[in-house]
């Protein structure tokens, strides 16, 4: 189309005259070419992102390929092999370690969040009776009022009949407004009867809060308590040489580990097995370890008004469960 076939074209739909259909599925067309536009730069941009997403994951098969052939040729050394077997049993002293602090803290939310809850709901429960005794007080006076209105309304209404005779014309009057005044008050009275009923309904019928979760307090108690189990863990692994070696695997690969000949693997293999089997049939000793979070309390600080981690420096031995991360305790901490 040419430009002069544009241009008359769009004189003829101002000029309000009929076009061909053609016409219309052109003008359309070119609405949406904007959008079809759009869509393909997005598509484009998706397409660069996965191909990005490609390289890093090739990236990261080429660099495990790698570290698989290094291991292999390190566990084709015979001499190494038990070497190979300590790092591994030393592993599975972090992971038992780290799950058992994991695992503490878990229990330790789950009964932190019950303790809140009940108080938030018994406080909650606490003001709806204090807002309905109070609704209640209100309500035996609304209705002892409107009682004696009514009352005072019959007796009147009862004189009103009985003065009969012209003498008692002025008397009647005052009498028929003082009937009409107090039917304002008993209708006022009725009113706020039936609306201190409603609201005390209301009240009632109002759900318990939502729990939003656990307080500053709740969350700096857990974490300083989890604190105090990993470190009781540190200890305890500490006191059989096992503590550092199993950190160690976590910054080291098995062909950087060095325990020494087979005798010293072997020795090393069954400490390491007799300490994951004493972590896991280990019961927590309740005393001791609140001994222990009493003792931090009264040196712990925070960074901030709003944090919840403590400050390591400010636990003393402790702090070296948080400086080196023993058994991944970070990822047990709330934040």
């Amino acid at each position: 189309m040419s430009p002069a076939d544009g241009l008359r074209r769009l004189a003829d739909r101002l000029a309000g005259r009929q076009q061909p259909a053609e016409d219309e599925r052109l003008v359309a067309l070119f609405r949406n070419r904007a959008q079809l536009k759009q869509e393909l730069l997005s598509l484009d941009e998706e397409r660069h992102r996965l191909l990005d997403r490609l390289k890093l994951q090739e990236g990261a098969t080429m660099r495990v390929e790698e570290q698989l052939d290094a291991l292999e040729q390190y566990l084709g050394r015979p001499a190494e092999g038990y070497k190979c077997l300590a790092y591994f049993q030393l592993r599975a002293v972090w992971r038992a370690a780290a799950g058992r602090v994991e695992r503490f803290a878990t229990e330790l939310t789950r009964q932190q969040k019950d303790r809140e809850r009940k108080s938030q709901l018994a406080a909650f429960e606490a003001a709806k009776r204090g807002r309905v005794a109070d609704l209640d007080r209100e309500l035996v006076e609304a209705r002892v009022l409107a009682d004696q209105l009514q009352a005072e309304q019959r007796l009147a209404e009862q004189r009103l009949e009985k003065l009969g005779g012209i003498w008692n014309h002025f008397r009647r009057k005052r009498l028929r407004e003082a009937i009409e005044t107090r039917r304002s008050r008993i209708d006022a009275a009725l009113s706020q009867v039936t609306d201190l009923g409603d609201r005390r309904h209301e009240v009632e019928s109002e759900p318990p809060p939502i729990f939003d979760g656990l307080s500053l307090e709740g969350r700096r108690a857990i974490n300083l308590a989890v604190v105090a189990c990993a470190d009781g863990l540190r200890e305890r692994l500490a006191a059989e040489g096992l503590a550092d070696l199993a950190r160690d695997t976590t910054r080291k690969r098995v062909y950087e580990a060095n325990y020494g000949g087979r005798e010293e693997c072997l020795s090393l293999m069954q400490r390491a097995s007799r300490a994951i089997g004493d972590i896991e049939r280990m019961q927590d000793d309740l005393v001791a370890l609140k001994g222990r979070t009493d003792a931090l309390r009264g040196t712990v600080r925070y960074r901030g008004a709003a944090d919840t981690v403590p400050s390591p420096d400010s636990l003393q031995a402790a702090g070296q469960v948080l400086v080196d991360e023993y058994w991944d305790v970070y990822k047990s901490l709330l934040r």
